[in-house]
């Protein structure tokens, strides 16, 4: 059983950041060999959605608006638990958070060109050319108003 946080940067504990920064890393730049700066700006004014298994975070994502819409990144399950249905659950929570906080907006999403079928099993439209984003290939993806 998922148990689901949803906190602001504020509201996060210590041992919550850590977890994030932890996951975060291996997912983003260890595994997949990208060199940025993954903690960044945005998350101090993100919606951290954390799903905990068993005492450990084994899945997450952040929510945030950009100009006239709302986004969502840094989507992850942990390699130990994929295959389990866990980021068709946090795609569902993600949305329930994007409805109690930020109805009425459009989502766009800037998502890995190999998520893309994934995201369209949500109702996701890729929209525009693939483009390279922290030297990974993105796609632009566009849901209506939830």
């Amino acid at each position: 059983m998922l148990e689901w946080r949803v906190k602001s940067m504020d509201e996060l504990t210590p041992n919550e950041f850590y977890d994030i920064a932890f996951e975060r890393i291996r997912t983003f730049v260890i595994a997949q060999e990208r060199i940025y700066q993954e903690i960044d700006e945005t998350d101090k004014v993100a919606r951290h959605i954390l799903g905990y298994q068993d005492g450990r975070l084994v899945a997450y994502a952040r929510v945030f608006t950009e100009r006239d819409h709302v986004t969502f990144g840094r989507v992850l399950t942990i390699p130990e638990r994929r295959g389990q249905g866990l980021g068709r659950q946090l795609v569902m929570q993600i949305e329930a958070e994007i409805h109690a906080n930020f109805a009425g907006m459009p989502i766009s999403i800037e998502a890995q060109i190999d998520k893309q079928q994934f995201y369209e099993k949500f109702g996701y439209e890729a929209a525009g050319d693939v483009f390279l984003f922290h030297s990974t290939p993105h796609i632009q993806m566009n849901k209506a108003v939830l």
